[in-house]
């Protein structure tokens, strides 16, 4: 065949005066997820004060719907603490129901067996019987048992949810069918149809005299069914077993997850029906007291009317959002509803048409804007794992820094991620000096509310890490455990040889084998006083352990700031042979804390992570095995430098805040304008001096320099469950 020959000239126009560019970037979004990303418009709403200030405004303004997933639900929470002018929530979605005629949908996670509500009650006064039978219960009971905690409502509060769930109990919409024996013998033992017997009589009459119920209120309550919890049990011992975990671990993870999964989702979605009205919630918070709180987290709490009135200072995040984003809120907000009532919402709002109708509703505020962003959900139901993927995908972006603010620090994909990333930058020619390395900046928990449950996966996660010594009693207790597994090895093999020497002394020979057989005995005499010596080298090695562990102990509690910076170790925390990453844990302390009183913690329950500038994802998800692969999640991702940027110098600026000599705040500016390399290592730096200076003012019985304080958790206590 002859080859073609072209003799003719194409000539393309281009202008000159005008020029195309492009940017290439990293791939943030998860490819393949059940939720594609979308345009949305997202404002982040640090603390309770603005989180439920904006949720009740928007609530007040509905004029259709309201449906609610959370967590956890009080009725008699003030969203608004202007001393009592505001409606409680309950009173808001009542007027909402009865007086503007908008349906209001409030679907809670409830467990048949009603063993979490013994420790913090998610639905304060659902179930009566158990809310007053906690009354009961002497305060020595609660500080003794761990699983235990008092409800800290008011006996005010108490009346109003008891009453509350009384009324919206007719209209409890949840699908009551049993599918299997086993969910019809949780329902039977649980505590609310045990306890109904022995209360009774007037107390009950009381309770339900003269209740009538809402109007346009619908109430459901979800849970895991027997089936799914056994899934979730053989999924975690498959994992475990292909991760190596101990058999120890994977018996308390799956008594723990499988006994307790929760649905731990938290939106709201409003005139989802009526696109130039909708607007949505992702929520880090839950809706009861405690959850509420300001950027100044006091010490000292105040009441349900004025201000912070839960046991301890709270650090979370929620953020609002509209346009077409929307309508994956609502997908999993139909699915779960009609899982657990057996409508069909997601039926009828197909058949409206106004998916994809929500535009973005800027209002014209400077904090509000368009942006992609892409919702994620971890569903074990559905096998949906995306929140794990987002995260591993996204941690393996990271160049400059990874910033974490999470209630839980515990998986361990995280930390062999993060330090995968850094190996891989340093074969790569990446050089610490050069080029400075990855950052991980952490704010968590390290008190018994948050860490009790899970010590021990914390502890892997912190050595893994190089932090194994912010977790001395684990780590003193972890090294016993080794020291006391190796000795027993060899003291095992000592008494195997013992035991042969004395056989072969005891026997008779004939005198042409007794050259051989002394030859022998004298081998395994030569043997146990090897291994003699392997075993005193043990004990060599623990008593050096121990020796050194009293002097960091010492080192701890020295008010010589010489030793403090050795003893803190902030500055030399790159772990093991991956000298391109720094890793700083802290936790937050109340900033007005007073000289001479120990520090209040400040609970951290945000779950947040933001990566260099660009990227952001938050929601309902912990850092820990549980919410990316067993409990119901939800995030919301975005890829906006300046979004991540400002919320980042938001949240760095109100931890990192010292007070001058009157009392007034005073800012470090290098650490709320730090956005290049050269300004995070001045960040690390800023954070290593007011870490280590609180240190030194802690020992010293003084007041805090600011909320940031050094991650330590001195309990021996071990345990298993997350």
């Amino acid at each position: 065949m002859a080859t073609p020959t072209f003799d003719c000239k194409i000539t393309t126009p281009m202008a000159l005066n005008e020029t195309n560019s492009a940017k290439g970037t990293l791939r943030w979004f998860v490819h393949g997820a059940e939720y594609d990303p979308r345009p949305a418009e997202i404002r982040f709403l640090v603390n309770g004060q603005r989180a439920f200030g904006a949720l009740y405004q928007d609530m007040l303004n509905a004029k259709h719907s309201i449906d609610i997933i959370c967590w956890g639900f009080q009725p008699s929470m003030y969203f608004v603490r202007d001393g009592g002018k505001s409606m409680r929530i309950g009173e808001l979605l009542a007027h909402k129901g009865e007086k503007d005629n908008v349906k209001v949908r409030l679907l809670c996670w409830h467990d048949p067996s009603m063993g979490p509500e013994l420790g913090e009650n998610n639905m304060p006064g659902f179930d009566p019987k158990l809310t007053l039978t906690k009354r009961l219960v002497p305060d020595w009971v609660y500080k003794s048992v761990s699983l235990l905690s008092p409800d800290y409502q008011t006996t005010e509060e108490m009346a109003f949810d008891i009453h509350w769930y009384q009324r919206a109990s007719y209209g409890n919409v949840t699908n009551t069918v049993h599918q299997h024996l086993a969910d019809q013998f949780l329902d039977d033992m649980s505590p609310s149809r045990l306890l109904s017997s022995s209360w009774g009589g007037e107390a009950s009459k009381y309770l339900e005299h003269q209740v009538v119920g809402f109007k346009n209120i619908e109430l459901a309550t979800r849970t895991f069914d027997a089936s799914e919890r056994g899934d979730i049990i053989g999924r975690i011992r498959a994992y475990g077993k292909r991760a190596g975990w101990s058999q120890k671990l994977i018996n308390g993870m799956t008594l723990g997850m499988g006994a307790a999964p929760t649905h731990h989702q938290k939106t709201v979605l409003i005139d989802y029906e009526y696109p130039e009205l909708a607007v949505g919630y992702v929520m880090g918070h839950n809706m009861l007291d405690q959850y509420w709180d300001t950027d100044e987290h006091k010490a000292l709490p105040a009441t349900p009317k004025t201000g912070r009135s839960g046991p301890t200072p709270w650090q979370d995040i929620s953020s609002r959002v509209t346009g077409p984003i929307l309508q994956d809120i609502n997908a999993n907000f139909c699915q779960a509803w009609d899982a657990a009532t057996g409508q069909k919402l997601t039926e009828a709002r197909k058949k409206s048409g106004v998916a994809g109708k929500h535009n973005l509703c800027l209002g014209g505020s400077s904090n509000e804007r368009g942006v992609m962003a892409q919702i994620l959900r971890t569903q074990s139901q559905y096998g949906k794992t995306d929140i794990r993927k987002l995260y591993l995908q996204a941690l393996n972006n990271a160049t400059q820094y990874v910033f974490v603010q999470n209630q839980y620090f515990r998986w361990d994909e995280f930390a062999d991620t993060i330090k995968q990333v850094a190996s891989t930058h340093q074969k790569g020619g990446r050089d610490a000096g050069t080029h400075g390395p990855i950052y991980l900046f952490v704010i968590t928990n390290s008190s018994d509310a948050a860490v009790g449950e899970g010590t021990y996966s914390t502890y892997q996660m912190l050595d893994s890490l190089g932090y194994s010594d912010r977790m001395p009693g684990v780590k003193y207790a972890e090294a016993e455990d080794k020291f006391a597994a190796q000795k027993a090895r060899i003291e095992g093999q000592l008494g195997k040889l013992q035991q042969e020497e004395k056989r072969m002394s005891t026997q008779s020979y004939d005198w042409s084998q007794i050259a051989g057989a002394a030859n022998y005995i004298a081998e395994l005499r030569g043997r146990e006083g090897v291994v003699s010596g392997e075993i005193g080298d043990i004990d060599a090695q623990r008593s050096a352990f121990e020796q050194e562990q009293k002097q960091k102990q010492a080192d701890r509690q020295s008010t010589d700031a010489s030793k403090l910076t050795s003893g803190v170790d902030l500055r030399v925390a790159s772990p093991g042979d991956t000298p391109t990453l720094k890793v700083l844990i802290c936790t937050l302390v109340a900033p007005d804390t007073p000289a001479k009183a120990a520090w209040v913690p400040v609970y951290v329950h945000a779950k947040l992570g933001i990566i260099d500038d660009a990227f952001t994802t938050l929601g309902s998800a912990n850092i820990n095995f549980r919410s990316m692969n067993v409990d119901s999640e939800i995030n919301v991702a975005i890829e906006n430098g300046q979004i991540a940027t400002e919320l980042r110098r938001q949240l760095w600026g109100l931890h990192t805040t010292g007070r001058e000599l009157d009392g007034k705040p005073k800012k470090d500016r290098f650490i709320e304008d730090a956005t290049g390399q050269s300004d995070l290592d001045s960040a690390y730096t800023a954070w290593c001096a007011i870490v280590t200076e609180n240190k030194q003012l802690r020992n010293e019985k003084k007041a805090p320099r600011a909320s940031l304080v050094e991650f330590l958790r001195e309990s021996k206590d071990r345990s298993y469950k997350d």
